[in-house]
């Protein structure tokens, strides 16, 4: 199925949506704007329509992704109001509730969305919440839209502070990981090329065998950790160092901090 979309702000996270969209679902229309053209540039080539004026990618599409930061949300929705009549409205900005667009916007069919950088390369982790107004065929389309950029999951809006953390945010955590492990390699010979290329291998390679193994991964551990042996020895040094712990802690903070944007 084909779609009319635009998508409000192209710079690292909506850029990427742009790409991943406009790549993946065949037939349909991405228009683009955003307020620096060097950003609208650099996306035409992937086949993205760009707009000299943001109301007119509104006019343009019959679905709006709004890619901005949460502080500008007011000022486009003042610009945009006029042109969302039977339009499904999408955000992605981090901490706004659903009420905030449905005050601002009353009968406004709304979806919040939360992906993260993986977008980029059709292996995001979207998560998505229903509106008031939202219809299950809004939820429905919203879904086959961000599919086209990875996984997709449909949470009650209670969660979406966690999920922020450890869906939207957690890429950083993770690139954190292996640049540490990837510092280790180098610290014993390994070229930094090599390193990263283990270390990120390692990592994708062991999401992939949790994802399709159905296994805990507790289980996967323990069928590395042999007795007496090495990775033993590295699990219990991350024990003693408290990263099981630092992990909790930052997704804690993450959440927290999501919840202290809505409050604002």
């Amino acid at each position: 199925m084909s779609y009319k979309i635009a998508i409000i702000g192209v710079g690292n996270m909506g850029g990427s949506l742009a790409k991943a969209v406009a790549r993946n679902l065949k037939g349909s229309s991405v228009f683009i704007f955003d307020r620096l053209f060097e950003k609208v540039r650099d996306l035409i080539k992937y086949g993205c329509i760009a707009t000299a004026k943001i109301v007119d990618a509104c006019r343009k599409a019959d679905i709006i992704i709004l890619a901005v930061k949460p502080n500008v949300i007011p000022q486009v929705l003042s610009e945009i109001k006029d042109e969302l009549t039977d339009k499904l409205l999408i955000s992605i900005a981090a901490g706004l509730k659903i009420e905030t667009y449905e005050e601002t916007i009353p009968g406004v069919r709304f979806i919040r969305a939360m992906p993260n950088m993986a977008v980029a390369v059709s292996e995001g982790m979207n998560t998505l919440v229903s509106g008031n107004n939202a219809t299950e065929e809004d939820i429905e389309t919203a879904r086959k839209i961000f599919e086209a950029t990875g996984e997709v999951v449909v949470i009650n809006e209670s969660l979406m502070d966690i999920a922020t953390a450890l869906a939207g945010s957690s890429p950083a955590y993770v690139f954190m990981f292996i640049e540490a492990m990837a510092d280790a390699g180098v610290s014993e010979g390994l070229s930094r090329k090599t390193s990263y290329k283990m270390a990120a291998q390692a990592v994708m390679g062991s999401a992939k065998l949790l994802l399709e193994s159905n296994e805990n991964p507790g289980t996967l551990k323990d069928m590395i950790c042999s007795p007496g042996g090495t990775t033993i020895e590295a699990v219990l040094k991350l024990e003693e160092e408290g990263f099981r712990n630092a992990i909790i802690k930052a997704v804690r903070a993450c959440t927290d901090k999501s919840r202290k944007l809505a409050e604002k």
